[in-house]
């Protein structure tokens, strides 16, 4: 009898087992989720430097996955409608979310567009419930733009030497970590005079408390390596104006030679009989110099030499090879840049 008992006892707590399997219900994912809807982006104030921590304004409707699910909505911008640039904005749980005016222009400025050149940017929102599976978008939307002028505070790094008055911090000197990493970069023109070489040092602060890399390099060509030696003598290398690359973290330093960039033309105070050096700002990634002018014309000229130089044909800000000289329309105090890799330039009366 206590045999037959067991046994009723475990059919019944198997069938109990298999009653209560049917009753759950697991959730199955639609095979066609409704994606969001994002709605137009609003600005809490003008997009202009002096609103950069202003806020733009998404928001959005939900996307339905076929079930109750923690969603989380990734919100995108791009200067292309097939969105192969997107910039990822902010991520949120919530419908809605902002973003700050100087973060995305400082994205406009990412990708190359002109100050002051009014664009159409693209956004739209992304729904996932898990990184393992694909986002579900919403329809793009655009809306326009003018990116303004500003400049990035980037992580820095100096080069005191002969050339400047072994002024470690001083403007002219300066290296930048545009990735934020442990690389730093920059144009400076190493010259000591007419001196045939120029000595220098590396620190990381702007001062001589910090640590200070000497060493040897090794000339290939019109280039230099070598290694940061904090116990090492002055660098010295030929005098001519060089593109850096310093990792602190490898302790290594490269040099290659590059141009040396100025104006010339009727409207500077040489004429154009010789050149007016520009300085390579090296946290705008331009070179820019700011000086009194004639109402005349210039041109930009690399190494003192006609066989690399700049005009401008249409004067719109786009330059051409050899191209037209460059009107200055009246007198005065100006501040031209000039950017050998986009091609463009900027005259600014002050």
């Amino acid at each position: 009898m206590r045999k037959l008992k067991l046994v009723l006892l475990a059919t019944v707590l198997a069938l109990a087992v298999v009653s209560c399997s049917r009753d759950i219900t697991e959730p199955t994912m639609s095979a066609n989720p409704s994606k969001p809807a994002v709605g137009d982006v609003s600005l809490t104030a003008s997009f202009t430097v002096a609103n950069a921590d202003s806020l733009l304004r998404f928001s959005w409707s939900a996307a339905d996955f076929g079930f109750t699910a923690s969603v989380t909505y990734n919100v995108q911008i791009a200067s292309k409608s097939d969105f192969s640039d997107a910039k990822d904005l902010f991520s949120t749980q919530s419908l809605k979310g902002t973003a700050k005016v100087g973060d995305v222009n400082a994205i406009l400025l990412a990708w190359n567009y002109n100050v002051g050149t009014n664009v159409t940017v693209y956004y739209r929102v992304g729904a996932t419930v898990s990184t393992s599976l694909t986002a579900v978008y919403s329809d793009a939307k655009s809306k326009s733009l003018t990116a303004y002028d500003a400049v990035i505070n980037y992580p820095m790094i100096y080069v005191p030497g002969a050339y400047q008055g072994w002024s470690p911090g001083a403007n002219n000197g300066r290296l930048y970590s545009y990735n934020f990493n442990s690389v730093y970069q920059g144009i400076l023109r190493v010259k000591d005079g007419a001196n045939a070489n120029t000595e220098f040092k590396v620190t990381i602060n702007p001062n001589w408390n910090g640590p200070n890399y000497g060493g040897s390099l090794t000339k290939t060509g019109n280039n230099y390596a070598g290694a940061l030696d904090p116990a090492g003598n002055n660098f010295s290398v030929s005098s001519a104006v060089y593109s850096f690359t310093v990792d602190v973290n490898a302790k290594t330093i490269a040099m290659n030679k590059t141009d040396d960039w100025g104006i010339i033309g009727d409207a500077t105070p040489t004429g154009w009989n010789s050149d007016t050096d520009m300085f390579y700002n090296g946290q705008r990634k331009m070179w820019e110099i700011t000086l009194n002018l004639t109402a005349a014309t210039i041109k930009f000229r690399a190494n003192d030499d006609w066989s690399l130089n700049y005009g401008s044909n249409a004067n719109d800000g786009k330059l051409n090879a050899g191209g037209s000289n460059i009107p200055i329309p009246a007198a005065g105090n100006y501040t031209i840049r000039f950017d050998p890799v986009k091609l463009t330039y900027t005259v600014i009366k002050n």
